[in-house]
């Protein structure tokens, strides 16, 4: 799938990276999508969504805001935990946000976004594709970014 938005997405990572509060270090780009997909099982690689891969390398990954931060490549879930959990053997984590939220690819399911949090008992799915995801996602950042600046 080729990324959707690219003007709109654009547009919104520059109005939350020029604002006044903007702490992040957000913009590093990957140039080596295989090396990005290091740790997803090779069995899931080739699934892999194209658009999420597109936005890595053209928009990048960093701390975007304490709200929002998207990592160089997907890890395992359980790696993440440092043991196997069962039901969560397809999940890869790709970024996430500082009061212990994980957004990740479920990719038993075609790679739709799911979130994983302490509080929630199981995963929540979020959207069907990383474009519609991230440009959510992007625009919540902003709405807060804007709320600070004004107040």
């Amino acid at each position: 799938m080729i990324m959707k938005n690219k003007e709109e997405l654009k547009s919104l990572i520059d109005a939350v990276t020029s604002s006044d509060d903007y702490e992040g270090n957000y913009g590093y780009h990957i140039t080596d999508t295989s090396a990005t997909l290091s740790n997803v099982d090779e069995s899931h690689r080739q699934q892999a969504p194209d658009d999420y891969l597109e936005f890595l390398t053209e928009f990048g990954f960093g701390e975007l805001d304490a709200a929002f931060h998207l990592d160089d490549g997907p890890e395992k879930y359980s790696t993440i935990c440092g043991r196997d959990i069962e039901g969560y053997e397809g999940i890869y984590v790709f970024g996430g946000n500082s009061s212990d939220v994980l957004y990740a690819f479920d990719a038993k399911n075609n790679w739709q976004v799911v979130e994983i949090s302490s509080e929630l008992d199981g995963v929540d799915v979020l959207a069907s594709s990383f474009s519609d995801f991230i440009l959510e996602q992007l625009k919540y950042i902003k709405s807060l970014v804007e709320r600070r600046a004004g107040g």
